[in-house]
């Protein structure tokens, strides 16, 4: 059998899954979602690496994460991507409780005075950074909030809490 040869930083398209690998993923992915609605509960969240060279020095992120909204719809958000304008989408975990709404950001590499966060209405606008690290989430929190959000930052982890309304 002959090998061929892969240079380093040249790309391999198939991220280490054959085609039938990819499909049996995503079948996992649906099980997990449907076992979760059977089990009653309300999130699951799955993450992983992906190497886009044989060398294994390029790597990359994924993420899918799965919340019960009011309706009774899953509502799933991924993350790991990179839209166009190098702007990343912050993992974010969103926590309802009995008088608020906390969520937590991660953030790494940039500083509490390049964060921002806005809510409009039931949608909270997470922005940060400046240069090559920038963030930006939109999260629709589905139950109507009051108040300003209190921030804390450190070491990259933004945590926010909102008063239910």
């Amino acid at each position: 059998m002959e090998r061929k040869k892969v240079k380093p930083d040249q790309p391999v398209l198939d991220f280490g899954l054959s085609f039938g690998g990819i499909l049996n993923e995503l079948g996992n992915i649906t099980q997990d979602i449907t076992r979760m609605v059977e089990e009653g509960k309300t999130e699951m969240s799955r993450t992983g690496e992906i190497s886009l060279d044989k060398s294994q020095k390029r790597k990359g992120m994924y993420g899918i994460s799965v919340r019960m909204g009011g309706d009774g719809m899953p509502k799933i958000d991924t993350f790991g991507r990179r839209p166009k304008d190098d702007t990343r989408e912050p993992i974010v975990d969103v926590f309802e409780e009995e008088m608020r709404v906390q969520v937590i950001a991660e953030l790494p590499g940039v500083d509490e005075k390049e964060v921002s966060v806005a809510l409009k209405g039931t949608t909270l606008i997470i922005k940060a950074g400046k240069g090559e690290r920038k963030y930006k989430k939109e999260i629709d929190l589905e139950i109507p909030v009051k108040g300003d959000p209190q921030t804390k930052y450190k070491n990259g982890i933004l945590e926010i809490n909102i008063e239910k309304g």
